[in-house]
């Protein structure tokens, strides 16, 4: 692109950022107390809510991914992504009433209201180390993106990234987190479909691509039927025990604004998957050379100045939106399951600490952001982690006699070095991480419920019986 060109990105992402930290800053007004930083007070309403559930989902390492997957096998790539909607609707009609009765605004605090606090603090520890995984892929893949389109270096992207995210958190809470990415996913969609409508231009019509692509393109099996199956379960997992989807549902006053919300996430993704996967296909017709992760941003560059900024605005809003929400979601857990029992601060002192906390949390990913593998890859090692914590929270609330701390403290801790040594050893033997983060927690509390009803059988009942006789 000309210099010119280049000008006028900069001039609408410079726009685009000052307009949502401006509606962050305004935001500040809901949030007298910690309580209503985390929570918002409890009245938001069913539109914000169901955007600020996918944020995370919709990010760039997401939706940059889908399409490198599409670039190099086909539409069935899209699949890690319109899988969500199943996801979305189980919680919706499973889960997402239970957790509003709750009351809870942590998933940690969730579980130890029935496995205790070490199951709280195990989960915590998880939860904050999932979703710090997902910041560092926002960092990489985000700043690295908006680095190479913008003509910045790479540490000064990383730190725009970071600055902008934490004045997003700090300043609103879950009201100015919910409120900017509400902008961020409108931003997001017509990003996409701009790209889109770029691509369509390219290839002419949809016939031509298909008669110019090998067939597998356009197998919805390409990619495999295990990963399709670790996607989904992955995703199910993620939505089911992410920390701040959690806390967006304690967000809402009742159960029947929290199913709609859920249900509403899961149609707003959709068109996400199809239409990030076609742009993987589009790229691959167009500019075969390219490498697959730049197939949007490639796009992006083909169209007017102003229709292209809007596209980078939009990849720039992803890494705003996931970042604000991983991070809103490991403060409020760092916060009630550490700081706040450790150090029993009043109530000034406590937003205080919670503003602090957000922007260290918020920082932390930045030195480990280069030394991570493949965007999708790390994505759904973070989902492993959360599937994990999903299998307890299913467990607590349908299989109530899966009622050990022991099982389910033990179960977690398996989970995460398993599944971390799985995913650094490269999923051997083609077995995702995601199974082993499934099976480990429920192999132990299946384990540990019948070695205790057989440790309590027939000679502990005869001894409760001889006990009451006398």
């Amino acid at each position: 692109m000309g210099g010119y060109n280049v000008q006028i990105i900069l001039i609408v992402v410079a726009a685009y950022i000052c307009l949502t930290v401006l509606l962050s800053l305004w935001t500040k007004k809901f949030t007298g107390t910690a309580a209503r930083f985390m929570t918002g007070g409890r009245d938001m309403g069913t539109l914000v809510i169901g955007v600020l559930l996918m944020s995370e989902f919709m990010g760039t390492a997401a939706t940059m991914g889908t399409a490198e997957a599409a670039f190099a096998k086909g539409i069935s790539a899209g699949w890690n992504l319109t899988s969500m909607f199943v996801a979305f609707i189980l919680f919706a009609y499973l889960m997402a009433s239970r957790f509003q009765r709750l009351g809870e605004y942590t998933i940690s605090g969730a579980l130890a209201s029935k496995y205790g606090e070490r199951v709280q603090v195990m989960t915590s520890v998880m939860m904050i180390y999932a979703l710090l995984a997902v910041n560092i892929t926002m960092y990489v893949g985000g700043a690295a993106t908006i680095a190479t389109l913008l003509g910045l270096p790479i540490p000064i992207a990383v730190y725009i990234t970071g600055a902008v995210t934490m004045i997003y958190v700090t300043a609103g809470g879950i009201k100015g987190v919910a409120y900017t990415n509400l902008v961020h996913a409108s931003i997001k969609y017509l990003g996409l479909i701009i790209t889109t409508v770029v691509g369509l231009r390219y290839c002419g019509s949809l016939t031509r691509l298909h008669q110019s692509l090998p067939p597998h393109y356009f197998s919805v099996t390409t990619v495999g039927i295990p990963t399709i199956i670790a996607w989904t379960i992955g995703n199910i997992g993620a939505v089911f025990s992410t920390q701040y989807v959690i806390q967006a549902i304690a967000s809402i006053k009742d159960e029947r604004k929290a199913k709609n919300a859920s249900i509403l996430a899961g149609l707003l993704i959709i068109p996400i998957g199809i239409m990030a996967s076609f742009i993987g296909l589009a790229a691959r017709f167009a500019f075969p050379a390219i490498k697959g992760v730049n197939a949007i941003p490639v796009l992006a560059t083909h169209t007017s100045p102003w229709w292209g900024g809007l596209v980078i605005a939009g990849l720039v809003a992803a890494v705003f939106g996931t970042v604000s929400a991983g991070t809103l979601g490991s403060t409020a857990l760092a916060m009630k399951d550490f700081y706040i029992p450790l150090v029993k601060p009043g109530e000034k002192h406590k937003l205080i600490a919670t503003r602090i906390l957000s922007i260290v949390l918020g920082l932390l990913p930045i030195p480990f952001a280069m030394l991570m593998p493949a965007l999708l890859k790390t994505i759904f090692f973070a989902r492993a982690l959360r599937t994990s914590i999903s299998v307890v929270a299913v467990c607590m609330f349908f299989l109530p006699f899966f009622s050990s701390s022991a099982g389910a403290f033990w179960g977690l801790l398996l989970a995460t070095v398993a599944a971390t040594v799985w995913f650094l050893l490269g999923n051997p033997f083609g077995i995702d991480n995601i199974y082993v983060a499934l099976i480990a927690p429920l192999l132990i509390m299946v384990m540990d419920h019948y070695w205790k009803r057989q440790a309590s059988g027939p000679a502990g009942g005869r001894q409760a019986k001889g006990a009451g006789a006398s």
